[in-house]
């Protein structure tokens, strides 16, 4: 594993590659959890100071990892909810542009707002989407990396295009950030949005959101709560709107305090690791996955590797101790996967083991089955 992630990881009691699934927490976010529990059991904790307060220390870390100024951070629970909350600033007749087969919490919501809204959807591929982008596309809707089969779009010539027909972006980057860069104020990157649980290693509940601050005008903070008033602590019972908090967190949601006592250790962590290191690492453990199997890399920390039969592919997985995800196919007639994601608590030990045991199952290995 990478040295900096020693002290929080090791030993791994496992040869643990689903981080896509769900990532493992440090040594740190543990102990902080079970404190925070123990002081629930006790009744002696302080909500404010022991644990809601720490959703500001999540919201500093989170701006570096994300490429943003941390005013422009907010604090949210889900994707989906930070990707309804972008697309209120839509009306009616404006086009949304999204790949096919984009991930369930960012195509959803932008069905419901064609269906409910008038706005439309147009749906193309993944690899071409720069190039769909045309004169009636208001907001570009993509991931950053795949989740499936880790494929990376093309960030910057999306931002590109957006910005010559006046287009908003809004990047899932929860399968990028913590691994690559993000880079949002950058690139112009509207609004990005990133599932905290998975590669960022923290607590599940636990999302963040950027939002450029030319958009807090037109997007309506439509899940705005106590916690979104500039005082949070001082609005309990009637606010005004002149209330609202002047920066991103206006679009906070209340927080699910463990979650985020958990997630500052996370954040912390990550941030205290090198950008340069934490990309190389975990991308070079993939990429001599793939390189061992026969296959193209991703550039990202994930690889979905096709395997036949995949229940045999599954069981010689458990016999190794080795934690992937086996989806079932996608459809009729589609091939089978193992989806293998790294990061910094694996090494290229681990890769090299798992590319040996896939490999008798890899039908376009030369040493596999047909």
């Amino acid at each position: 594993m990478h040295p900096t992630a020693r002290a929080e990881y090791d030993p791994l009691p496992r040869t643990y590659l689903n981080t896509a699934g769900y990532g493992l927490p440090t040594a740190a976010t543990v102990a902080a959890l079970e404190e925070a529990l123990a002081a629930w059991r006790a009744g002696s904790a302080d909500w404010v100071n022991d644990w809601d307060v720490l959703g500001e220390r999540c919201r500093a870390a989170a701006g570096p990892l994300l490429g943003a100024p941390v005013d422009e951070i907010a604090l949210l629970p889900a994707v989906s909810v930070g990707a309804s909350v972008a697309l209120g600033g839509l009306a009616p007749g404006d086009e949304i542009l999204t790949a096919e087969g984009e991930f369930a919490s960012i195509l959803l919501p932008a069905l419901v707002a064609a269906r409910y809204r008038g706005v439309t959807v147009r749906q193309v591929p993944f690899d071409a989407l720069a190039d769909h982008v045309g004169p009636r596309t208001a907001l570009v809707a993509t991931s950053q990396v795949r989740s499936n089969d880790g494929r990376m779009q093309d960030i910057p010539a999306v931002a590109a295009a957006a910005r010559w027909v006046g287009a908003a972006v809004l990047v899932d980057a929860t399968h990028a950030a913590g691994v690559l860069p993000v880079d949002a104020e950058a690139l112009g990157l509207d609004f990005v949005l990133v599932a905290a649980y998975k590669h960022l290693l923290c607590p599940r509940g636990v999302a963040l959101m950027r939002i450029g601050r030319d958009r807090w005008e037109s997007v309506p903070p439509a899940v705005a709560s106590w916690r979104s008033a500039g005082d949070a602590y001082a609005h309990y019972y009637g606010p005004t709107l002149a209330d609202l908090a002047d920066s991103a967190g206006r679009y906070d949601v209340s927080l699910a305090w463990h979650a985020w006592v958990g997630a500052v250790p996370a954040l912390e962590f990550l941030g205290g690791v090198p950008a340069g290191e934490r990309r190389d690492w975990c991308v070079s453990l993939a990429d001599e996955t793939a390189r061992l199997l026969g296959l193209p890399p991703t550039g990202s920390s994930v690889l979905a590797v096709p395997v036949s039969p995949r229940d045999e592919a599954a069981a010689a997985l458990r016999t190794a101790g080795i934690v992937t995800s086996v989806p079932p196919p996608a459809g009729t007639g589609a091939d089978a996967q193992v989806r293998l994601s790294f990061h910094l608590y694996n090494d290229m030990s681990q890769a090299r083991h798992v590319a040996d045991v896939l490999a008798p199952f890899v039908p376009q290995n030369p040493g596999g089955r047909p």
